[in-house]
């Protein structure tokens, strides 16, 4: 009994790892297309936030998935896959700078 019992809980185990990670692979894989540069840093804190730091020092925190799906949105429709500066939201408004040095306004 006992090594069936073992036998579930790693296979729980393995399954929520590999689950995380998936998350995790897209984050990395989007911070590599919204830096257009080498990535210095890329971390997840403890309450889900991703913080990436690119090499030429642009800046990025992002809540959600949803976020990090929005930002390659703009990072395609409105800088032409250049890499963000900046970016930040609002409640009405995501603000951004793509790389060229075109700074825009657009509503949710």
């Amino acid at each position: 009994m006992i090594k069936p019992a073992l036998a579930i809980v790693l296979t729980s185990l393995f399954i929520a790892g590999c689950a995380s990670n998936t998350t995790r692979d897209n984050y990395q894989e989007a911070s590599f297309e919204l830096c257009n540069t080498e990535v210095d840093i890329y971390s997840v804190s403890d309450d889900g936030r991703v913080r990436i730091v690119c090499s030429d020092g642009s800046k990025f925190a992002l809540n959600s998935e949803e976020t990090l799906e929005t930002m390659r949105d703009i990072n395609i429709d409105y800088c032409d896959g250049e890499g963000l500066g900046k970016f930040s939201e609002s409640r009405r408004y995501y603000s951004f700078k793509c790389k060229s040095g075109t700074l825009l306004s657009i509503s949710k």
